[in-house]
């Protein structure tokens, strides 16, 4: 059976702004799965990867048509967090 996907407005930030690192906006579009547990894991990794780069806290966020879907928050030298379903 194939998968159903989602499109989401996805981006990383750092202290409530959206990331940008040298001219790259830490922001988009982005297929996803649309259920699933681990539905915004590649958000999660993602955001895990920065986090180690930066050596501070990343969050991230999905948003479906406008509206809030999930959101976790990424520290550096931590497993994955649980995400918080909004």
């Amino acid at each position: 059976m194939r998968r159903s996907t989602r499109e989401y407005e996805t981006a990383l930030l750092v202290d409530g702004e959206v990331l940008v690192i040298e001219g790259i906006v830490y922001r988009g579009r982005t297929m996803l799965d649309e259920e699933g547990a681990e539905r915004f894991a590649p958000l999660e990794r993602w955001a895990t990867t920065v986090a180690e780069s930066l050596g501070r806290p990343v969050t991230w966020r999905a948003e479906a048509k406008n509206e809030p879907e999930a959101r976790g928050t990424a520290r550096p030298g931590e497993v994955l967090q649980n995400r918080l379903a909004l």
